[in-house]
């Protein structure tokens, strides 16, 4: 790997999910969140976003969460969570289950 590189610290989960993101108070922009870690997000967006722009996403199960953008390339930006987020809330990865049967 490059020198300029590092490895992640954390593992991301890969995901397909429409969300908020707002560079401002006063407007969102639609993304599609393509991975997830606690400590951040790759997503698609078509709207251009200042690198170092801090930035509110809507996660699902957790809500509004702070995150500071830390590249965007094309049409795909990475932003860094300013807090970690629990996974275990959040629904984008959620396992969904069935309702039992009751007998």
């Amino acid at each position: 790997m490059p020198g300029h590189f590092r490895e992640r610290r954390v593992g991301r989960t890969k995901v397909s999910a429409i969300a908020q993101l707002r560079p401002t108070a006063c407007y969102s922009v639609e993304v599609r969140i393509r991975d997830v870690s606690q400590c951040g997000f790759m997503a698609e967006c078509c709207e251009p976003i200042a690198i170092g722009s801090s930035v509110a996403l809507d996660v699902p199960g957790i809500g509004e969460v702070q995150a500071q953008v830390r590249w965007q390339i094309g049409g795909r930006m990475g932003g860094m969570f300013l807090n970690p987020i629990s996974l275990d809330r959040c629904e984008w990865i959620a396992v969904r289950t069935e309702p039992s049967e009751v007998a």
